[in-house]
């Protein structure tokens, strides 16, 4: 997206009377923003924002959190009502205390466990916070016909881009990872939730009728680690140009965070949400066999010949955790490579010649 997409988008939410919410993380419950009559939008990536990040952030810092300070610091995002400033990266909750329009913040504290009694109330208890700020200061009171509409709206764009993921399943798949990464930022940049649903079921039927132009030799990589939506065209590309196809984008902006449902029956939503950002296969998460566990039967599922590790520099929940995963894919008889990178393109030419080997290994 670049800065007049992000202008006209947050002209068009306010034309229909709504207001526009950006957030980063998908640990945001994005259930409640939809309740509450907003647009929900994860925050993009703005092509031809300033750079402020190299005047305010340190030089070595995650290039995720440096495009999050160059977004929300562009005068384009001046449009959003609302930045949610989510605390599920050190650096990126840090840097939200720099932005020069924290009139629009809401920090929004992401508990970090997955085997603990406690941590379940804990986001329900952080649920509540959030509520009782969109009470204080829209003055939106969120009821329960509207969050179990909200619910059932979210469980099925989640529905829809898990169908987009499965046109993968079948040998060969169905279309290039580099097609279902295209549809993925496309869909990002509309802000009406049902018409977004719309678009995916439209681009995935369109790509099903279109199979059959991926060779059955091609080798099927499974794409994990950080996200970042440049990072991963250039890696894609790499492992589409060398005989690999991605079959599977394991990463919070696609599998990770849509393989989620919420139960829309439940008499307690409240609840019911917080189980269901519980089970998210963060790296965050300590400790995280959630993510493993995952990983497996995502490899079974989609017949994966390897496993692609992204990590960005500086991203310490990633790169720490890239040993476990290496050990864990060797236990597993799963070819494993992890690569370091940024979100430049000066590292093309080094990362095509090393998945390059990689698929030939394979």
């Amino acid at each position: 997206m670049n800065k007049e997409e992000l202008r006209i988008l947050a002209d068009a939410v306010h034309a229909e009377g709504k207001r526009l919410a950006l957030y980063a993380c998908s640990h945001v419950p994005a259930e409640l923003l939809e309740a509450a009559g907003f647009a929900a939008v994860r925050l993009p990536q703005i092509e031809d924002a300033p750079d402020i990040a190299a005047r305010i952030l340190p030089g070595n810092l995650c290039p995720l959190v440096k495009e999050c300070c160059n977004t929300c610091e562009c005068a384009e995002a001046a449009g959003a009502d609302l930045i949610i400033a989510e605390s599920s990266c050190d650096g990126k909750k840090k840097m939200y205390e720099l932005l020069s329009r924290r009139e629009r913040l809401y920090y929004y504290q992401v508990p970090q466990g997955e085997d603990r009694d406690y941590v379940r109330p804990l986001f329900r208890s952080e649920m509540g916070f959030f509520r009782k700020m969109l009470r204080e200061r829209f003055g939106i009171e969120i009821g329960q016909k509207s969050l179990r509409e909200a619910i059932r709206l979210c469980n099925a764009e989640r529905e829809s881009m898990m169908q987009l993921a499965a046109l993968q399943k079948s040998v060969p798949p169905a279309a290039h990872g580099t097609q279902l990464y295209e549809v993925l930022f496309a869909s990002q940049k509309i802000w009406d939730r049902e018409k977004r649903i719309q678009f995916i079921k439209e681009e995935t039927e369109h790509l099903r009728k279109a199979a059959g132009l991926i060779s059955p030799s091609a080798k099927r990589i499974l794409l994990t680690g950080c996200p970042l939506q440049g990072v991963y065209r250039k890696v894609i590309e790499a492992v589409e140009n060398n005989g690999g196809t991605v079959v599977c984008l394991e990463n919070c902006d696609f599998i990770k965070t849509n393989i989620r449902r919420t139960d829309e029956t439940a008499e307690d939503l409240t609840e019911a949400l917080a189980d269901s950002y519980q089970n998210t296969a963060c790296a965050i998460m300590s400790p995280n066999e959630r993510r493993f566990r995952l990983l497996k039967s995502l490899w079974r599922e989609y017949q994966v010949d390897g496993v692609v590790d992204v990590l960005l520099q500086a991203c310490h929940s990633y790169s720490v955790e890239k040993d476990k995963l290496r050990r864990f894919c060797a236990a597993e008889d799963m070819p494993y490579m992890a690569m370091e990178t940024s979100d430049t393109e000066t590292d093309a030419g080094q990362l095509e010649t090393r998945i390059a080997a990689f698929i030939e290994m394979l």
